[in-house]
């Protein structure tokens, strides 16, 4: 991908999620408890074997996995290209009376030294970078030797037959819905999805490669069955149609030798 098509598409990226910011913060908060608490139950295993003083996460959006990782007791530095979207973050952490470091940056040139972090984590963002894997370099070099990458995502565009009409039935019923998006998705992200590599990937393989070409080690997938379970039971049924079982983890670490 040439430079100019990445910067342009970053910042189309970064426009549609200031704009989305408020109403993101909102529907990421419907069930805040009972969801942290599921999402809490994935991280602790995926950590268990680790002494974490400093995560970054990556694409913080509101705060989601920062707040839980505070809550691991975890000293966090969040970032995210969308300014509006760090206020959101900044709301929430001041609201609940939390510590969180914020800095506005790029995912595939991070502002940090090398050998910064024990962990990095990140939440549905690999789908929206249009170099993933020059992101997921930058991540092991901020990391510490042994260090992990924890990256959830899901496939939220499967471009097989089943998947694209059920997106479009969403998409109707959405114009009927009170809770639809307010800001136009399509309108944003249609004339760039084809710089995003794992815009439409239909599975994890892709995920996984990218991990492995970035030289971390122990590379695994989880497809997260209690999370996706909780979404299928507590999400509107438009969400259903559009994301079921869709999330999956994707864990890889680096050396101890590095």
């Amino acid at each position: 991908m040439s430079d100019s098509s990445a910067r342009h598409s970053k910042e189309v990226i970064s426009e549609y999620w200031d704009k989305r910011s408020e109403s993101y913060a909102k529907s990421d908060s419907i069930f805040k408890d009972e969801e942290r608490a599921i999402w809490k139950k994935c991280l602790i295993p995926a950590i268990a074997d680790m002494s974490i003083r400093k995560a970054l996460d990556v694409g913080i959006g509101p705060g989601f996995l920062s707040f839980i990782l505070h809550d691991m007791e975890i000293d966090v530095m969040g970032l995210d290209m969308s300014r509006c979207m760090l206020n959101q973050a900044k709301d929430t952490s001041c609201y609940q009376r939390l510590n969180l470091d914020l800095c506005q940056g790029d995912a595939e040139s991070l502002p940090f030294q090398s050998s910064s972090f024990d962990l990095v984590v990140s939440r549905n963002l690999l789908w929206t970078l249009p170099e993933p894997d020059k992101a997921l370099i930058e991540w092991k070099r901020v990391l510490k030797p042994g260090g992990k990458i924890l990256a959830f995502d899901g496939n939220h565009f499967d471009p097989s037959a089943v998947k694209k009409m059920t997106r479009w039935i969403s998409v109707q019923l959405s114009r009927l819905s009170h809770d639809r998006n307010p800001v136009p998705f399509r309108k944003f992200y249609k004339p760039i999805e084809k710089h995003l590599p794992l815009y439409a990937v239909s599975g994890t393989d892709q995920y996984r490669a990218i991990f492995k070409v970035a030289g971390l080690e122990c590379v695994t997938v989880d497809y997260l069955p209690e999370v996706n379970r909780f979404y299928r039971e507590h999400r509107n049924l438009l969400f259903q149609l559009a994301n079921a079982d869709t999330v999956f983890l994707v864990k890889g670490k680096k050396s101890n030798d590095i």
